[in-house]
């Protein structure tokens, strides 16, 4: 077998074990459709947020993150644990995370570059916020009553913020 055609063989079985193992996740439940972070579940995916958020009324929180970033897990540990902030997120907004390393489409669509990113829409899909960066509880809590208060405005103003 000549170096060449020993490239293509090993190329081709690489195709097959990578698209073997694909296939075998999306099989196997290693493709949850929530995620718990903190003390909040969020959609992994856009489509049933989007429905979801339709059907309740209610804005979207879509959230930007990976297993790999310190400050998206400070976040999670810090903001998304803190009782008050569970409260809010849960009886006012459709919570949609995002892996932006799987699921790289969605944050390259949306100009998400860095993590953590939080993008708040209306129930219509309309952009009100965008957030780039760690927030602690407090200033969270307070871009999320920024976001109810201009909604039930009905005036989605988009507010955008540096931290």
């Amino acid at each position: 077998m000549t170096p060449l055609n020993k490239l293509i063989s090993l190329i081709a079985l690489g195709s097959v074990l990578f698209l073997s193992a694909a296939w075998w996740d999306s099989q196997s439940g290693n493709n949850p459709t929530y995620i718990k972070l903190g003390g909040v579940s969020f959609h992994t995916s856009i489509e049933p947020g989007i429905t979801e958020a339709k059907n309740s009324s209610k804005p979207v929180f879509l959230y930007f993150r990976s297993d790999t970033c310190y400050w998206c897990i400070r976040f999670e540990q810090e903001a998304l644990s803190d009782k008050r902030v569970i409260d809010k997120l849960n009886n006012n907004f459709v919570l949609i995370s995002i892996d932006t390393f799987k699921q790289k489409n969605v944050s390259l669509n949306l100009n998400v570059r860095d993590t953590p990113y939080m993008i708040f829409f209306t129930k219509d899909g309309e952009e009100i916020s965008r957030v780039p960066g760690y927030l602690q509880a407090d200033d969270f809590l307070g871009k999320l009553d920024s976001v109810l208060d201009n909604l039930n405005e009905n005036s989605p103003v988009r507010l955008y913020t540096s931290q």
